[in-house]
C-alpha cells in the first residue's frame, strides 16, 4: 500500500480523493462483520461481481473540496490505528498541505473518520480549519466517551477550541454543499450532495461497506448500529443515486471510491471509475 490521489471536478469544484489506507479483509473478516447470509452466499454475491471473497478489500477515501472560498475536507482517516495513516502522503502527492484545510466535515464519528484530526503528540493536524458535524452525530459522540469513545476525548476538545458548528442533518454547510441524513449505520451520519454548475457528486460516507452490498442492500455490516434504518436507508440512497445518474463516493469501496450506480433485475451495479 502507498499514498494515492484521484483527481476530479464537479462544475467548478475541484476535487480530490486521498487515500488514508487500505486493507485485505479476506473471507476471515468478512464472516466476522456481515451475518446476514452464509459463506456460500458471500463467495456467490462476490462471482457476481468478478471478484473472490479471498480478494474483499477496504480502502478510506478521504475527500477534499475546493470552492473557491473553501478547502474542504470530508472526514481525516484513522491515523495509523491500526490500517491507515497515509493521508499527510497522500495530501503532499496531491499538492495540498495540512495548513491549506480551512473547513473540515465529519460524517459521523467513529474512529476510522475522526482519529487523523490530532498529530502524534495531540496538536491539531490541520492548524487553520473549522469542524462541522450533525446535532444527532455530536450527542452521540458524547454518549460514548465513557465507553468505547474515552481516548477521543482530546478530539473533542481540540474542535470545541478550534471551532465546532453543529448542523441539522439536512443542512446546507457551505453553497453548493448540502448534508444528506444517513441515519443507521450512526444515528447522526450525514453524506453531502455536493452541486457546482449543474454537475453533482453524492458521498454517501457508510451506507455501505463491501460492494455485494449493491445486488443485496439488506444486508449489513455489523457496524450498523441499527438495521432497522440502516437498511432502507441504504436503498433509497442507492436508488436516489441510481435514478438520477449521479457521480457517488463511498468511503469505503476500493479506491477512489467513485462510481456510478445503476438498477439491476436484483438490487444494484456498481460501475467504479478506474484510478
Amino acid at each position: 500500500m502507498s499514498a494515492k490521489c484521484f483527481s476530479f471536478e464537479v462544475g467548478d469544484f475541484d476535487c480530490t480523493v486521498l487515500l488514508d489506507g487500505a486493507s485485505l479483509m479476506g473471507r476471515e473478516r468478512i464472516l466476522k462483520r456481515f451475518k446476514d447470509a452464509t459463506e456460500v452466499e458471500y463467495r456467490q454475491a462476490y462471482a457476481d461481481i468478478g471478484q473472490k471473497l479471498e480478494d474483499a478489500d477496504t480502502s478510506f477515501n478521504v475527500l477534499v473540496i475546493h470552492t473557491g472560498q473553501e478547502t474542504i475536507l470530508v472526514d481525516t482517516g484513522e491515523g495509523g490505528k491500526p490500517y491507515g495513516g497515509y493521508l499527510l502522503e497522500s495530501m503532499q502527492l496531491a499538492g495540498i498541505p495540512p495548513e491549506a484545510i480551512t473547513l473540515v466535515i465529519l460524517t459521523h464519528s467513529d474512529g476510522d473518520h475522526v482519529q487523523g484530526l490530532l498529530t502524534d503528540d495531540q496538536k491539531p493536524m490541520f492548524p487553520n480549519a473549522r469542524y462541522v458535524i450533525s446535532k444527532v452525530e455530536m450527542a452521540f459522540w458524547y454518549s460514548r466517551l465513557e465507553e468505547t469513545a474515552v481516548d477521543q476525548r482530546p478530539i473533542i476538545a481540540m474542535m470545541e477550541q478550534k471551532g465546532l458548528r453543529l448542523i441539522d442533518m439536512d443542512e446546507q454547510i457551505v453553497p453548493g454543499i448540502v448534508a444528506v441524513p444517513l441515519p443507521g449505520h450512526k444515528p447522526g451520519q450525514i453524506g453531502l450532495l455536493i452541486t457546482s454548475a449543474n454537475e453533482m457528486l453524492l458521498h454517501l460516507a457508510d451506507v455501505l461497506h463491501s460492494p455485494m452490498q449493491f445486488a443485496h442492500p439488506e444486508w449489513s455490516a455489523s457496524f450498523d448500529r441499527d438495521t432497522r434504518v440502516s437498511v432502507p436507508v441504504r436503498q433509497q440512497m442507492l436508488a436516489r443515486a441510481a435514478d438520477n445518474k449521479l457521480l457517488t463516493l463511498f468511503y469505503h469501496l476500493t479506491f477512489p471510491g467513485l462510481g456510478y450506480i445503476k438498477r439491476a433485475e436484483k438490487g444494484f451495479l456498481w460501475s467504479p471509475l478506474e484510478a
